[in-house]
């Protein structure tokens, strides 16, 4: 698998059908678009939209090569079909998939997802703080229940995340995810400088925790976007590679203009704090999931003292109030 077809060559083969080994696709094409299949790329795949009998599909084609892609889908699919969220669509790796002129290729065959890229949503809610404020909360929810059940997509960025009309969230491209029975495995995808701790670049295994530090920069962006708008347009984020902070903000530990600004916004200064406190840990062992590192320390510690059975003794015993009152 290391030497690998060519976007060109995937392209080539996807239009004619007796090179579509893969049966799902059985009597399918490929949509297209001035005489050329549609496609998508990314930095290991080209996705071409798929329509079998009224059935629309995303088929990935690896152009890049990924250590032990068949057993990483197999994992990734088993726990997801176990586990059965609603953030993730249905996938089907395929050994022999697609045949090009370097021999036949596997390929991964996922339902469609009728959903916008996450920046498409936020650009068309943009003037709908309640809209962008949902947005958040069911991004929050999403990340508790990934947490829950010890998953982590690894490339959390806005390329990856859809949004539909109804507010519910879809996560897109598995290559990086992890698993629990993918403990100890190697990375293979870091993300994207803007999103990501300065600490996993010097990560070399898949790790639980590896969205912890891309879920506060995103979910920071939504709510900053909600109290502010302006800064949608300011810094231009329709067409940036990144949400509200750039790499050099990133690099700049919390110190850029940037974060001054977003911390006097109406429910952010908490979030710049959470960032800041990330972003002095050296290692994404050291961080807290997002529900965790977004909570006051007020919440906290009020919480360890809730319930926890003292009850303190009267300054009188009611007698001695009986008594007072009588002598007066």
């Amino acid at each position: 698998m290391n030497n690998l077809p060519q976007i060109s060559d995937y392209t080539a083969a996807i239009v004619v059908p007796s090179l579509i080994k893969a049966q799902r696709l059985n009597g399918g094409r490929p949509e297209m678009f001035n005489g050329r299949p549609v496609l998508y790329t990314g930095g290991y795949c080209a996705v071409y939209p798929y329509n079998v009998a009224g059935q629309r599909y995303a088929v990935r084609c690896w152009h890049s090569y990924i250590d032990g892609v068949k057993e990483r889908s197999r994992q990734i699919s088993k726990t997801l079909t176990g586990v059965n969220l609603p953030y993730f669509v249905r996938f089907e790796y395929v050994d022999n998939g697609i045949l090009t002129p370097q021999g036949i290729q596997p390929i991964v065959i996922m339902d469609w997802v009728d959903a916008l890229p996450i920046k498409d949503y936020l650009k068309k809610h943009i003037d709908s703080p309640a809209k962008l404020g949902e947005l958040a909360d069911a991004f929050l929810h999403m990340t508790k229940e990934l947490h829950s059940n010890s998953i982590s997509h690894g490339d959390l960025q806005h390329g990856n995340i859809m949004v539909k009309d109804t507010g519910e969230i879809v996560l897109v491209d598995y290559d990086s995810m992890y698993v629990p029975t993918l403990d100890g495995w190697g990375e293979v995808v870091s993300g994207l400088e803007g999103y990501q701790h300065p600490g996993r670049w010097r990560s070399s295994k898949l790790s639980v925790k590896a969205d912890y530090f891309s879920e506060l920069v995103i979910y920071t962006t939504i709510k900053a976007l909600a109290a502010n708008k302006e800064l949608w347009f300011r810094l231009n984020l329709e067409h940036s590679e990144t949400m509200l902070f750039s790499e050099e903000d990133i690099k700049s530990r919390g110190k850029s203009p940037i974060f001054n600004e977003v911390e006097k916004l109406t429910g952010c200064s908490n979030l710049i704090n959470a960032i800041r406190e990330a972003l002095a840990c050296d290692t994404i062992e050291e961080l807290k999931p997002l529900d965790e590192a977004i909570v006051p320390i007020v919440d906290i510690i009020s919480s360890k003292w809730k319930d926890n059975g003292y009850k303190p003794e009267p300054t009188f015993r009611e007698s001695d109030v009986l008594s007072i009152t009588f002598k007066w």
